[in-house]
């Protein structure tokens, strides 16, 4: 059996409030102390994507839309991320 290329997990009751918010725009130390960024939609799906320069932890609307992505080493790390921003909401992590 190979390995897949992607893991996908549902979030389940989705925190309004997650412990980590994705923004859209620059932070205010790259815009002159300036705070235009916008909030991003909480996601219903995270993807874990294997690629060839590491393993992105991507979230996702119910619509497919992209709500925020961060870098991690590994698979191990990708899920550790996904543990602390959403806890109890995240679903089985299944191939996708």
């Amino acid at each position: 059996m190979s390995t897949p290329n992607r893991l996908i997990a549902k979030l389940i009751n989705a925190p309004s409030f997650p412990m980590v918010k994705h923004y859209k725009g620059y932070p205010p130390k790259l815009s002159e102390g300036r705070d235009e960024r916008e909030p991003l939609e909480t996601p219903s799906h995270l993807v874990i994507e294997f690629k060839p320069d590491g393993v992105f932890l991507v979230r996702l609307t119910d619509h497919g839309k992209i709500v925020g992505d961060t870098w991690h080493a590994t698979v191990e790390e990708a899920k550790e991320q996904a543990t602390f921003e959403f806890g109890e909401s995240l679903g089985e992590w299944n191939a996708a």
